[in-house]
C-alpha cells in the first residue's frame, strides 16, 4: 500500500509539473507574439530609388518608430506619404529611403559629393556614404542648400538619379514639394534586416 500511493503521487506531481511548462511555454508564446507584433511590421520594396542597397520586391522587417529620437542619420527608414497632396491619388503609401539630416543639419550637395553641416556647428563636412549609387550616366549630381528646421528630416534614395526625395528646390530633381517631418516616419529598416533579408523574407513572408 505505501509503495501504490508513493507511486500514485509521484505520477501526479510529474503531471503537474508538465501541465506548468506546458502553461508558461503558451503565456512566454503569447508574450512574444504580443511583443513582435508591436515591435516589427514588413515592408516590400517597389522601385529602383534603394539600389544598389535594395531591390524592387525585396521583404524586409522594419522597426516600428516609436520615439523619433531613436532616429539616427543613415538610417534606412519607412516614410507614410498617403496624406499629402502630392500622392493623393497615386496609389503611393510608404517610401523607403536614407536618413540624411535631422533638426538643425543644413545639407548641399555638389558634383555628386553630399555635404553636411551637423546642428550646432559652422563648416560643412563630406558625408561618407558607401550606399549611395549614381549609376553611369555623365548627368551631374548636385542639389541646393536645405536647412533641416524643427521636427523636419532631410531624405534620399541611395539611386541619387532616380529616387522621389527630399530635393524639391531643383527642377525635375524630385517630386516633393517640402522637407517631411519626423512624425511621418512609420519605421526603420534595421542593417540585420537588410543584411539577412534574403532568409528572414522566406520565414515572414512566405505567403507573399
Amino acid at each position: 500500500m505505501i509503495t501504490n500511493e508513493f507511486g500514485k503521487r509521484r505520477s501526479g506531481g510529474g503531471s503537474g509539473v508538465f501541465y506548468a511548462i506546458i502553461i508558461i511555454l503558451a503565456i512566454a508564446l503569447i508574450g512574444f507574439r504580443i511583443y513582435w507584433e508591436n515591435t516589427f511590421g514588413g515592408v516590400v520594396v517597389d522601385g529602383a530609388s534603394m539600389n544598389k542597397t535594395l531591390q524592387s520586391k525585396d521583404k524586409l522587417l522594419m522597426k516600428y518608430l516609436k520615439d523619433a529620437d531613436d532616429l539616427k542619420r543613415g538610417d534606412v527608414i519607412v516614410v507614410r506619404v498617403r496624406e499629402y497632396e502630392e500622392f493623393k491619388g497615386s496609389g503611393t503609401e510608404y517610401l523607403i529611403k536614407r536618413l540624411i539630416a535631422v533638426e538643425g543639419d543644413k545639407v548641399r550637395c555638389n558634383g555628386e559629393q553630399v555635404e553636411i553641416c551637423y546642428a550646432g556647428t559652422d563648416e560643412y563636412v563630406v558625408l561618407e556614404e558607401p550606399y549611395a549609387y549614381y549609376g553611369n550616366t555623365s548627368q551631374i549630381y548636385q542639389f541646393s542648400e536645405y536647412e533641416v528646421g524643427k521636427d523636419e528630416i532631410f531624405f534620399l534614395g541611395d539611386n541619387r538619379e532616380n529616387s522621389c526625395d527630399s530635393r524639391y528646390k531643383e527642377i525635375g530633381g524630385s517630386h516633393l514639394t517640402h522637407l517631411y517631418q519626423e512624425k511621418d516616419v512609420y519605421g526603420v529598416v534595421p542593417d540585420w534586416a537588410i543584411e539577412n533579408r534574403s532568409w528572414l523574407g522566406k520565414i515572414f513572408f512566405w505567403n507573399i
